[in-house]
């Protein structure tokens, strides 16, 4: 329900939504979706940390510094784009997590299995 009403404000608003660029018309096969996933969440955490303190950036320079409702409206949309590429780059890092398999360790064993 709250992802529905999200994506509804998001419209209302004349803003793309996660769920309007995830069935574009770039297919991806198996093995470059895969290979796209790791490289994101390689550079994930770092990634996170600069998009997060550029959105306060962002939320703090247009609540006090814009001058006018069009500033507003552009440091608004500028926030709603970093957000938005966060929302898929977590999206992406979480796909690559999920895909891994634990494996079995023997904490006893010197030598591993070979």
């Amino acid at each position: 329900m709250k992802d529905q009403s999200i994506k509804l404000i998001r419209h209302g608003l004349s803003v793309v939504d996660l769920s309007d660029v995830e069935n574009d018309d770039n297919p991806q096969t198996e093995a470059e979706r895969k290979e796209y996933c790791s490289a994101i969440a390689a550079i994930y955490p770092r990634i996170k940390k600069d998009i997060e303190r550029f959105l306060y950036r962002q939320l703090m320079f247009t609540s006090n510094q814009a001058e006018t409702w069009e500033q507003v409206l552009v440091g608004r949309g500028t926030f709603a784009g970093m957000e938005m590429l966060l929302d898929y780059w977590r999206a992406i890092n979480q796909e690559y997590v999920d895909r891994i398999v634990p494996q079995d360790f023997d904490k006893n064993s010197p030598i591993g299995e070979l």
